[in-house]
């Protein structure tokens, strides 16, 4: 049944950050180099891959699949999130925007007991985006609260690198 689930979720987050990149280009593109869709690296906690999907120049789908060392299990994480304001620099080189989002996270086979987490968080971050180039840089961290098995504080973060193909 958690295999069923995980490939069920992982299915429905790859299409959903997929799909932006899959339309045709506008004029107004946005994303690092006017691409919407990256792949990349996230180190911290917890370690693993990455990918973020634009839906408008402002809103993203992102997603962390990673090992965590702390539940010692497989995590999975979702966000929407939405760049609340790009601060300024003075440079044309890059962006600096400053996001925050909700979602959520599933740890299988967490612990001793080999147990399934649930949690909601609420990330915020800030990437560096540059404008002639498809790669971003980020720093992102994520407070949230367990829901199943039981109540407690979460915390998940990290800095990470991604790659825009689309």
């Amino acid at each position: 049944m958690k295999r069923i689930l995980l490939s069920s979720f992982l299915a429905v987050l790859l299409t959903v950050c997929a799909a932006p990149a899959l339309q045709a280009k506008s004029p107004s593109a946005y994303g690092p180099k006017g691409k919407r869709f990256g792949v990349g690296l996230h180190l911290g906690e917890p370690t693993g891959f990455t990918l973020k999907g634009y839906l408008t120049q402002r809103w993203a789908l992102d997603g962390i699949f990673a090992w965590s060392f702390i539940d010692d299990a497989l995590t999975i994480i979702g966000d929407a999130t939405f760049e609340i304001l790009d601060i300024p620099v003075d440079t044309n080189v890059i962006t600096l925007p400053f996001y925050v989002g909700g979602g959520g996270k599933v740890a299988i086979n967490a612990g001793d007991d080999d147990r399934t987490e649930a949690a909601i968080r609420v990330p915020v971050g800030l990437a560096v985006q540059w404008v002639n180039h498809p790669v971003e840089v980020f720093l992102e961290l994520g407070p949230g609260v367990k829901v199943a098995p039981e109540t407690e504080f979460d915390l998940t973060g990290g800095i990470g690198v991604r790659y825009y193909f689309f």
